[in-house]
């Protein structure tokens, strides 16, 4: 399954793309999860994903894990803000 993610961040870019692929090879290991794009608004105040699931729950799951959680949050990302639009193939 895919899905469209977004998110607000308060650090910029670099901060939060240097998380994501520092967490990257244990978001396709253990979440099932993969990227098949990421950027962010020519501001860097918001990041769009579009994201491979293996299953939405697993993925979510991972997601809000209070170690991952902390990390996307000392990153910068208001991840109260967070979008999740499954998307039909």
């Amino acid at each position: 399954m895919k899905a469209y993610v977004s998110v607000n961040i308060t650090k910029g870019w670099d901060t939060w793309n240097e998380m994501a692929e520092d967490l990257n090879s244990e978001m396709v290991s253990v979440a099932g999860m993969q990227f098949i794009y990421k950027g962010c608004d020519m501001d860097e105040k918001k990041v769009h994903m579009i994201l491979e699931f293996e299953s939405m729950e697993k993925g979510g799951e991972w997601l809000t894990r209070p170690d991952i959680l902390q990390k996307r949050i000392d990153a910068g990302a208001d991840v109260e803000s967070t979008v999740i639009i499954p998307l039909k193939d």
